[in-house]
């Protein structure tokens, strides 16, 4: 009982399933209770066998080590979401299997409206938040076989495997009307809260069209979120090879 109530107390807003049986953290506790083993064994043939299990503690230490750095250099450390380079990769990857296969993939990328507003009015503190509450609706919103990615700044990048211009579209104004549904703390102001838009921009790859990469892709999507940011924000613009289409927000004429 003291046990798991340590290990809630780490991390109140995890649930114990997802911090006792992570699959970094039982990697970590599988090294560790293999060290434990081997010099346990080694003092209880002879001393001078720890001499030689020395080598294999510090490799399995290293092990350990590697993984952490790795699976850190893959994540965004404020959002939690891939980091540019990496999401980028992946996704690379990913856009190529599709289009050799014939299957639909869309990219997205989202941008939170008058972010540097909320910076300045509200400061830095708040301005996180904002980031890391739209990162979790981006995260609720997809499924796994999705990659979510933060951009740079206040913007973020989904690659939605297996979806043509209509699925990814839904799947985006879903997005763009959870995060106007937000309330962010403002900050050092108790009490007061910020709400939040976002403009999307999609490029869509339909099935059976001809192939494409991720870049160009990107391209595309960026110049949907350009208009969706020039006609006024808050809006969805999805692009595939034939056409580019809008769609106005709920509080837009």
């Amino acid at each position: 009982g003291l046990i798991m109530v340590a290990v809630r107390g780490s991390d109140p807003s995890a649930s114990v399933r997802a911090l006792l049986f992570n699959r970094e953290h039982v990697h970590n506790d599988a090294i560790e209770g293999s060290v434990s083993v081997i010099v346990t064994l080694a003092l209880a043939i002879t001393p001078v066998a720890l001499v030689f299990a020395l080598p294999f503690v510090s490799l399995l230490q290293r092990s350990s080590r590697h993984a952490q750095l790795l699976a850190q250099s893959r994540v965004d450390g404020k959002t939690g979401l891939l980091n540019a380079v990496t999401w980028r990769r992946e996704s690379s990857a990913e856009v190529a299997r599709m289009a050799r296969s014939g299957l639909p993939v869309s990219v997205a990328l989202v941008d939170i409206d008058h972010f540097k507003r909320v910076n300045d009015l509200f400061g830095h503190l708040a301005g996180d938040e904002a980031l890391q509450a739209v990162s979790a609706v981006l995260q609720s919103a997809v499924r796994e076989t999705d990659l979510v990615g933060r951009f740079g700044g206040e913007e973020f990048s989904l690659l939605l495997a297996h979806a043509d211009a209509g699925e990814a579209q839904a799947v985006v104004e879903r997005i763009r009307e959870r995060v106007a549904g937000l309330r962010v703390g403002a900050g050092s102001r108790d009490g007061e809260t910020i709400s939040l838009t976002v403009s999307i921009g999609v490029a869509a790859l339909n099935a059976g069209s001809a192939g494409t990469d991720v870049s160009e892709l990107l391209a595309a999507a960026d110049s949907a979120l350009y208009r969706a940011k020039g006609a006024g924000r808050d809006q969805v613009w999805v692009t595939t090879e034939h056409a580019i289409t809008g769609a106005s927000s709920p509080s837009m004429p």
